[in-house]
């Protein structure tokens, strides 16, 4: 049995519970094909195994300690090999002058920019129903640590990846900052709805039966395609100056929207989607979990597997010759302690033991 005075990663016990093991669903999906060891930082003794572990065969140390905290324990990129590569994610990055503020997805959204985009003018900002921060910040992670191994085979150095979770937000917003910079400080793009401003169209809308479609009909050729087919040649790029393009028609949004409103509510959802697509203009329906499930292209392209009793996505991106596959799902908390401790540092039974006596593991 574990030590019970580890202290518990969040993400086991958020959201609902897997009752076999006692831990989240969400930890048993992110959780997948890791070893789950458990070892006290705080104990020099246990400090001493991070030290041999990271002396044989490690290529990469994850951690998301605030900025230091690796340091004090004396576990730093100094103090271990210089051929590893670092992961460090945190709030906001280990320099700067809110380095070393805690930092919740929550908060670094709102702080990356994100925030202020999502919504609609007249409410206050919306949150996702999903930690994307925590979620993009290990993307740029990732991201980062491939290109680390990559430069590393060339000079056999290790080096420190810094991904901070605002800084993974900012990254989102496009040409906000030129665009704000280029307008002489003066534009500031905010919040639009369901729309994307300055590209029209790009939308959502109601149909006859409730549902909502998305809709997109930016590019000359596509626009064309898109009033032709709801019934408006009236409207194509070759009418009217203020339709010839994709800048022009930012000033005839209104109309825009209104025309294709008026094609959406008049008819079912199947059939909207079903005269864009003949037409080839993107459209599609807001899709619940539940409408992805029972969704015959997402199964067509095998997105979930069964595995220990549960349904759970599978992994991507997909490769053609190494696809990645599941070994198993998220462990409970140290579970591969003692495998890992005999097959990494050929430490036995008894050593072993000494160390759960004594808290270190």
């Amino acid at each position: 049995m574990p030590n019970t005075s580890f202290a518990r990663d969040p993400l086991r016990h958020l959201r609902d519970i897997d009752p076999k093991t006692g831990t989240s669903l969400w930890w048993r999906t992110y959780g997948r094909n890791r070893q789950c060891i458990t070892v006290d930082l705080r104990k020099e003794a246990g400090r001493d195994l991070i030290r041999q572990l990271a002396h044989g065969s490690v290529d990469v140390v994850c951690e998301n300690f605030r900025p230091g905290v690796m340091e004090g324990w004396g576990l730093g990129p100094e103090d271990l090999p210089s051929n590893i590569v670092w992961s460090r994610i945190s709030g906001y990055g280990q320099t700067g002058p809110k380095s070393k503020f805690p930092g919740y997805a929550s908060v670094c959204e709102a702080n990356g920019g994100f925030r202020s985009l999502n919504g609609y003018p007249d409410r206050p900002p919306v949150r996702p129903n999903i930690s994307l921060g925590d979620s993009l910040a290990g993307l740029h992670a990732a991201f980062g640590v491939v290109m680390a191994l990559l430069e590393r085979q060339k000079s056999g150095r290790g080096q420190v990846v810094d991904a901070a979770i605002t800084e993974s937000m900012f990254n989102l917003l496009e040409g906000c900052l030129p665009e704000y910079i280029a307008s002489g400080k003066k534009k500031v793009r905010s919040m639009s709805g369901s729309s994307i401003s300055e590209v029209v169209p790009s939308g959502v809308w109601l149909s006859k039966d409730d549902q909502y479609v998305a809709i997109g009909g930016n590019g000359n050729s596509v626009y064309d395609r898109l009033v032709t087919a709801i019934g408006r040649p009236d409207m194509t790029t070759d009418s009217e100056a203020r339709f010839a393009s994709d800048s022009a028609r930012v000033s005839a949004e209104d109309d825009i929207n209104a025309a294709i409103k008026e094609f959406v509510s008049a008819r079912n959802a199947d059939d909207v989607i079903q005269t864009l697509q003949d037409a080839r203009v993107p459209a599609g329906l807001i899709m619940t979990i539940a409408d992805i499930y029972h969704d015959s292209h997402w199964k067509a392209r095998g997105m979930w597997e069964e595995l220990e009793g549960l349904t759970v996505p599978t992994m991507g991106p997909k490769l053609s010759r190494t696809p990645g596959r599941t070994k198993w799902l998220g462990r409970s908390l140290g579970a591969d302690t003692n495998e890992v401790l005999k097959s990494r540092l050929s430490l036995d039974d008894a050593t072993i033991a000494k160390l759960r006596d004594d808290g270190v593991v």
